[in-house]
């Protein structure tokens, strides 16, 4: 007897679109930064805020930052990182700055209500104050590490005000390159005859690659900074003041990398006020030569040059995938067809009623147990599920097999789906839906619908990723990655 089956690939193509670019692949001999170098040597004599493309590169050929000169950059409408890439020699004896602004502070006159300081190029803004005749708190600064608006007229003695960067320690390799988060705003004050607004958080530092396919050479300084909360007085002891953002990240990628100078990724520090390792940024340096003698706050993450992006904020790299490897020990069509009329599998005579279906993964947890669904479209047989036995191998590449009882001479059709938790120190990466933290990642696909991957929480609040917005998107692909380093 000839049994068939339909298998389903569930290739949860759903990356974080709007990420821009593409991945642009370096050898390692030579080195090649993917500089075009369309426009030509940047040589300025003076303090310049470069326009940032829609896409975040700046393709040159040379790049040279005389002493006393300020590189800026003016973000982009996606506020996208940084990416200075050159053909040849980087030398930064001035500065290239990447950082966050500075809050407001609280006031009785001016604006009713002041708005969080702007993060530096692909970092996050910070978070306002509350509204002036109101006695609202502060809001919460951006990104994934937002400090929470503080419900006093003071957020130095609540350190969660201030922003973190918001990801694990293990996350060195700044891929996908992001910035810092910003501070909380704090609250407003209306009793005893006030009318105060309160001081808005400061933004957090941004985010920039600087690539050379020759050589860094840094005696000036590369920073990343976060911007200071709003601030009544000098001394944070007794004045008022609102969250400082966060540090951001800088990258540094070039075969050799030199110079005595100074890279930063600090938070924006007050005097006087409370702050502690988080909240500062990602300093990550690739050379094959490493004979930089200056100083990095905080510490440099040293490594190999790998590839650098074509954009500032790469695409998801580590998005999960799930497919139908084989069942029986036939192997599944790459581009299975699913349709009912034409089977992608059809079973050698003999094969017993209980099969083996064997399911592969990348970029899900180990271990994960998978569901299998089977269905008999031309009878009116009731669905059958069956569990399959625990994940084995590693977090970029699983297998599991569930053990499926198919009926011969009838044509079968699987549906297989996934969910996974998400470990609390990485929820608080994922956006919010509704207010709620993301609980797990649930992956599915319906009998003539596409594959999706969607995050839930534990109310069953649920979102797909394609219907986040940009912001959001990014923290997913931060998430991802943060997920990434604490499975390995």
């Amino acid at each position: 007897m000839t049994g068939y089956l339909r298998g389903i690939i569930l290739a949860l193509s759903c990356l974080v679109w709007g990420l821009v670019g593409s991945p642009s692949a370096l050898a390692q001999v030579p080195f090649n930064s993917g500089s075009t170098g369309v426009l030509g040597a940047l040589n300025p004599t003076s303090n310049t805020a470069i326009a940032l493309p829609p896409d975040g590169v700046l393709n040159y050929t040379t790049v040279n930052i005389p002493a006393g000169v300020t590189l800026t950059f003016t973000p982009n409408v996606s506020n996208t990182s940084a990416a200075l890439l050159a053909s040849g020699d980087v030398t930064i004896a001035g500065t290239v700055s990447v950082n966050g602004f500075d809050g407001v502070p609280q006031s009785s006159t001016g604006p009713t209500l002041n708005v969080g300081a702007l993060g530096g190029p692909g970092g996050f803004s910070g978070g306002n104050g509350g509204q002036r005749g109101t006695n609202d708190s502060g809001t919460t600064g951006q990104g994934p590490g937002g400090g929470p608006g503080c419900a006093s007229s003071t957020c130095n003695n609540a350190p969660q005000g201030h922003g973190t960067y918001g990801a694990d320690l293990s996350f060195v390799s700044l891929v996908p390159l992001f910035g810092g988060s910003g501070g909380g705003g704090t609250r407003a004050n209306s009793t005893s005859g006030q009318t105060i607004a309160g001081g808005s958080g400061g933004g957090g530092g941004g985010a920039i690659v600087i690539a050379s396919s020759t050589q860094i050479t840094i005696n000036g300084a590369v920073t990343a900074n976060g911007g200071k909360g709003g601030m009544l007085g000098a001394n944070c002891s007794f004045n008022t003041v609102a969250g400082s953002g966060s540090g951001g990240a800088i990258r540094l990628v070039a075969p050799q990398i030199l110079g005595a100078g100074a890279l930063q990724a600090t938070p924006g520090i007050q005097p006087s006020c409370f702050y502690n390792l988080s909240n500062s940024g990602r300093i990550r340096v690739e050379a094959n030569t490493l004979s930089f003698t200056g100083t990095s706050t905080p510490g440099l993450s040293p490594g190999a040059p790998t590839g650098v992006t074509a954009a500032s904020v790469p695409p998801l790299i580590s998005a999960p995938s799930l497919r139908i490897a084989s069942i029986a020990g036939v192997a599944m069509p790459p581009v299975p067809i699913g349709a009912a009329t034409t089977p992608d599998v059809t079973l050698p005579v003999g094969t017993g009623s209980l099969v083996p279906v064997v399911l592969t993964a990348s970029n899900i947890p180990v271990p994960t147990l998978f569901t299998v669904q089977v269905h008999l479209p031309t009878t009116s047989s009731p669905m059958v599920t069956v569990t399959s036995g625990a994940s084995s191998g590693s977090f970029a590449s699983s297998t599991a097999t569930a053990n499926v009882t198919l009926t011969p001479s009838q044509v079968s059709v699987l549906i297989v789906y996934a969910n996974f938790n998400i470990p609390p120190t990485i929820a608080r990466l994922f956006p919010l839906i509704d207010g709620e933290e993301v609980d797990h990642v649930m992956m599915a696909v319906g009998l003539g619908e596409t594959s999706s991957t969607s995050l839930v929480t534990k109310h069953g609040k649920k979102v797909d990723l394609d219907q986040l917005s940009r912001e959001d998107q990014l923290r997913v692909a931060t998430a991802f990655e943060a997920l990434q380093h604490a499975e390995n």
